[in-house]
């Protein structure tokens, strides 16, 4: 694997949105938006189109903050060289987004930490937990409030997928799959 990220966003697993460069807020914001129209002129139902989009823009922050090709433009702006792919299910309505980066060895624990402090929560408890932490100083780090697991706990249909394979003695392969 070259350190490169790749994210994947296909119908009945053939890819119905590809992406491929250097990935910034501009971009991001580009492509989530191509992706809403594409999804608008398929006749998705709104709160599908409103869901994929916010999890595509959560999924890329996280990508641009914690991947290890990430290169910090200016202060809260970075830029990384990025793959994705969007996937749609037509047997159950479902879209799937996965993304796979590296990741720093200090990353991983971060992350970790995160997915497990939401894991088993309800919705209600998921909500809850957004608004209190929204509220409060202790999670928020140089890139945002540390909210962006939470919402994409609430968004998803499933619980966050996540995988971590040790690449070599200072990063890992940090996968992640959310079903909407």
């Amino acid at each position: 694997m070259d350190n490169k990220v790749t994210l994947c966003l296909a119908i009945d697993g053939n890819s119905i949105y590809k992406f491929s460069g250097k990935m910034n807020e501009k971009n991001m914001i580009n492509s989530a938006n191509t992706i809403e129209k594409l999804l608008i002129s398929q006749s998705a139902p709104k709160d599908k189109v409103q869901n994929v989009f916010e999890l595509f823009i959560e999924t890329i922050q996280n990508i641009l903050n914690y991947a290890s090709n990430s290169i910090e433009l200016s202060k809260n702006k970075r830029e990384v060289t990025c793959d994705c792919s969007l996937s749609f299910f037509t047997k159950d309505n479902t879209y799937i987004l996965e993304s796979c980066n590296l990741i720093h060895k200090e990353n991983k624990a971060l992350i970790k930490d995160r997915i497990d402090s939401i894991a088993g929560l309800d919705k209600q408890s998921l909500r809850k937990l957004l608004r209190k932490n929204s509220r409060s100083k202790k999670k928020k780090h140089n890139y945002g409030a540390g909210l962006g697991y939470i919402i994409m706990s609430l968004k998803s249909k499933l619980p966050i997928e996540i995988e971590f394979t040790e690449y070599n003695n200072t990063m890992f392969k940090y996968r992640q799959k959310l079903v909407i």
